[in-house]
């Protein structure tokens, strides 16, 4: 690493500058990128994060998004992720620009040096700009986990004959947040190391497989810190029990669409290219040059990269095809859900196009250093503005205040509308929520709890004021009138705000249920028949003939955050706490102090029985999962320190 950093230095500190000169007008007027998900998703995650860490305390749970939700096991969120520890120390603004800034710096550079394993340095660094300010990976900004699990990709493939090495930047590129695209380097590891198995330096097909061992083992031990909580909580989401073909292949591009990476996009005000039959990438643009200097690769280059980045671009193609080729039927059947948004992919395929072009302009280039840096020139002055559209500041004010403090707690709120959510702040859209720590039924999260879908899915598509009387909607955010109990509260900008003052509240002692014999029994009962004939509840004792005072009390105190949940009650008989945050293997739940068996209400939500007094419940997230991952990860990363530092104690020796 020392030597690729002196030999090739001019190379980085080019590209650095380059992206420095992009985002440095936004970092010095303290302005952030606006456009699409920046506002409402990664904002607003980044903010929480943050709040939480530079508390000193770990955001294990989210209660204010989708009636509680894993946070920490979310690799989003970033919490171990070494590049995302910029937040801490310095202002939010610059923290998030820089971030951005960083990784379309570690692309760029990690390409560089993966294009000049096989080609020229002055090449190299022509393919490195290339990519980087691709208009693939620009789009990729407004969704930073994409990003910063793309940018370890080069990175990856450049350490391919380093186990080691490539174990780091794999366990990076799943801590960057993106499991899909982390998976998707593992595979192309795999791949680039076993097909070239003839070579000197790769030591055969046989020590092709021991480094692959090698890697994939200290890979997962170096992120098991991060990749166990989020196994565990993938386990119960509706990822694992398989998305709906519509679902899952939501934003599939046509392949004809390819065409496109040499047509200069035409994007509207809001970032979309409506020639495209999908808008997660907004702009495939990978320049006219680059596109013409692919062709020439496969036209006059005879090399074995050629085939090599050929096939990723086919295997780009295949999957960002999704519902348009037959293949995303047979990924329909799939057991567990890969990916959604099939599109996403395509910045592989730009990598692709952008190392073979690499390939044809190292054959045909002049042999000058002026001509690398004028054909980086023309790449900038062709690709940074198509993308302008997408890179649209506006000074950092703050968390923005909508409605009164008040709206969305205790109550929750949610959002019914007839039209596409076009003004976000003033829906409260994504993670807007969590600025000002508003209860929220829903959730942006880009998987949820499969119970917890199911039951929200009938509360919102037939209007059910039962089952928002169950899970404390109090709030509803909508462009149309709603009608009472619900009264309007406050309107902007066409979106108004009702609220309903008869709202229960997000804790409450329930002396009728129903025991029911499991989870899924339970959310049936709660679905079909509602709470009138007693609270259907997973595990519960038999409930008494005839209970004594009001079926539903509030209790005198509650309290949520991250970590922990309490609940004082002054029980009038033996009953049912019940409070409306959902549950994880992770919860316990303790009465007095002493543990006691977990329920789960209507099968979502955390409850447990209590005899007749009054009683202080709480519940503690007990993250078995996050220890042992933790645990892993030291031990995997002293290993790797022992092992280095007996090497070079070894050819230190030796060389005396």
């Amino acid at each position: 690493m020392r030597e690729a950093l002196r030999r090739h230095r001019f190379a980085f500190a080019l590209i650095a500058t380059l992206v420095a000169v992009l985002f440095l007008g936004p970092v010095i007027r303290r302005e952030v990128f606006v456009v699409r998900d920046h506002t409402d998703y990664f904002q607003p995650l980044r903010f929480f994060t943050t709040v939480h860490l530079r508390g000193l305390a770990l955001p294990h749970w989210n209660p204010y998004s989708a009636s509680g939700e894993p946070w920490l096991a979310n690799p989003q969120t970033g919490v171990f992720y070494p590049p995302a520890w910029l937040f801490l120390f310095l202002p939010f603004h610059t923290a998030y620009m820089l971030f951005l800034a960083a990784h379309l710096a570690i692309l760029g550079c990690g390409a560089y040096l993966l294009f000049a394993r096989s080609v020229s340095k002055e090449a190299a660094l022509v393919g490195g700009v290339a990519i980087a300010f691709s208009g693939p990976v620009l789009s990729l900004l407004d969704v930073s986990n994409n990003l910063t699990t793309f940018a370890w990709v080069p990175w990856v493939l450049w350490s391919v004959h380093r186990p080691v090495r490539a174990a780091l930047f794999l366990a990076l590129a799943f801590l960057g947040g993106e499991p899909f695209f982390a998976a998707l380097a593992a595979f192309l590891y795999v791949a680039v190391r076993v097909i070239p198995s003839g070579s000197e330096e790769s030591g055969g097909r046989g020590g092709a497989w021991k480094d692959i061992l090698l890697t994939a083992v200290a890979a997962f031990g170096l992120s098991a810190m991060q990749l166990l909580p989020f196994l565990e909580m993938v386990r119960g989401s509706d990822r694992a029990a398989g998305l709906s073909a519509a679902e899952m292949f939501r934003e599939s591009m046509a392949p004809a669409d390819w065409l496109r990476v040499a047509i200069p996009p035409r994007l509207s005000g809001g970032g979309f290219d409506h020639a495209l039959s999908q808008h997660f990438i907004p702009v495939i643009y990978v320049g006219l040059a680059v596109a013409v200097l692919a062709v020439l690769a496969w036209v006059f280059v005879r090399r074995r990269e050629v085939i090599g980045w050929t096939a990723l671009l086919v295997v780009a193609i295949v999957i960002a095809a999704g519902s348009h080729l037959p293949l995303g039927s047979l990924l329909e059947h799939l057991p567990v859900t890969p990916f959604r948004y099939p599109s996403r992919v395509v910045p592989f395929g730009a990598l692709a196009l952008v190392a073979l072009a690499t390939l044809a302009w190292d054959r045909f280039r002049p042999r000058r250093r002026w001509a690398d840096l004028v054909i980086v020139l023309v790449l900038l002055v062709d690709l940074v503005p198509r993308a302008a559209p997408l890179l649209r500041t506006e000074p950092y004010a703050g968390p923005p205040a909508v409605y009164p403090s008040f709206a969305g707690r205790p109550a929750k709120m949610i959002r019914i509308h007839n039209r596409p959510i076009v003004d976000r702040p003033a829906w409260i859209a994504g993670y807007r929520n969590l600025y000002h720590g508003r209860f929220d039924a829903s959730t942006a999260a880009p998987l949820i709890e499969r119970r917890y879908d199911r039951f929200q899915t009938a509360m919102m598509q037939d209007r059910r004021f039962d089952l928002f009387q169950f899970a404390a909607v109090g709030f509803i955010l909508s462009d149309h009138w709603i009608a009472p109990p619900f009264q309007p509260l406050a309107t902007v900008r066409g979106v108004t705000m009702f609220a309903n003052r008869g709202a229960p509240p997000m804790a409450a002692l329930w002396t009728s249920w129903r025991a029911m014999p499991d989870d899924e029994a339970a959310l049936e009962a709660l679905i079909v028949e509602g709470t009138d004939a007693g609270l259907p509840v997973a595990g519960a004792p038999p409930s008494p003939t005839e209970a004594a005072g009001p079926r539903l009390s509030p209790v005198e105190k509650l309290s949520v955050d991250t970590k922990r949940a309490a609940v004082v009650v002054d029980a009038p008989a033996a009953g049912i706490v019940v409070i409306t945050q959902q549950d994880a293997r992770s919860w316990r739940v303790y009465v007095d102090g002493v543990e006691e068996r977990k329920l789960l209400a209507g099968g979502i939500f955390r409850a447990v029985h209590v005899p007749a007094g009054r009683h202080e419940v709480v519940w503690r997230w007990n993250p078995s999962m996050l220890r042992i991952g933790i645990a892993m990860t030291i031990i995997t990363a002293l290993s790797l320190y022992a092992s280095a530092f007996v090497k070079r104690f070894r050819r230190r020796k030796f060389s005396s």
